[in-house]
């Protein structure tokens, strides 16, 4: 989408500078995405204080990258909070760390419960 198409549809305000309209385009078009890493970021925020196990080893954790695997086993942080916070840990690795702790979890439920 375009400012200019805005404007064809009377949505626009004409006392906008091109500069502010080249920004309200922007917001618009990166609008979904900026929405998904709000979300993302809420999750982590949710999930900060959640306990990681001591023994945890992220080598085996093929779905992190190799440099967050070695950040993470050489730091060995208690929480999401702290790994998020370790230099290299990038936030898809958080969500990827994530999502194989609630898999592990999912495993072991069924298990217990039988």
């Amino acid at each position: 989408i375009h400012y200019i198409d805005l404007e064809r549809h009377g949505l626009h305000n004409p006392n906008l500078k091109q500069a502010e309209k080249e920004g309200a385009e922007i917001d618009i078009k990166y609008a979904g995405y900026l929405a998904r890493q709000q979300h993302q970021i809420d999750q982590v925020a949710r999930q900060a204080n959640r306990q990681l196990p001591g023994d945890l080893n992220y080598s085996t954790i093929e779905t992190l990258s190799k440099e967050s695997r070695e950040k993470l086993n050489k730091v060995k942080p208690l929480t999401i909070g702290q790994a998020a916070r370790i230099g290299g840990v990038n936030p898809a690795d958080i969500n990827a760390l994530l999502i194989y702790l609630e898999i592990a979890k999912n495993k072991v439920a069924p298990a217990i419960s039988q």
